[in-house]
């Protein structure tokens, strides 16, 4: 994220908003859209306009078993796989085009991890999705 100066700058301002916005994501369970529209309500405080990239690389780090970022290097292949415009992708059409496919697929709802390495993966199976997604 060092092309990101703007984040780079609220970070060293030590911007609350961005705490304040992942405060609303949980470290465990089930995350609802109610959660992540309070994490875009205290993130859009901090970021006024479309920072997609910058919002789901923190949401990422959060909860990489939900969350895959959503940015320039990944966009194209992850829109052709997920049959999604890749055009004008928002806050509301990230939760309702990428994390609601993630929840209704069948290596969400069955994960069944049958060893610790297993675990591992299935513990950050949303972001693994930017490493088969990611194009140099």
């Amino acid at each position: 994220m060092k092309g990101a100066g703007i984040f780079k700058n609220k970070i060293k301002e030590n911007d609350r908003n961005i705490s304040k916005a992942l405060d609303q994501i949980p470290l465990s369970s089930q995350i609802t859209k109610m959660h992540y529209e309070k994490y875009i309500k205290y993130f859009r405080q901090s970021f006024t306009g479309n920072y997609i990239a910058t919002a789901t690389r923190l949401l990422c780090m959060k909860r990489p078993d939900t969350f895959v970022c959503f940015d320039s290097k990944n966009r194209s292949a992850l829109c052709k796989d997920f049959g999604i415009i890749q055009s004008e992708m928002d806050y509301d059409r990230y939760w309702d085009d990428i994390v609601e496919r993630i929840y209704d697929s069948d290596w969400w709802q069955n994960p069944n991890p049958k060893n610790v390495t297993e675990e591992k993966v299935n513990e950050a199976r949303a972001a693994f999705l930017d490493s088969l997604y990611y194009e140099e």
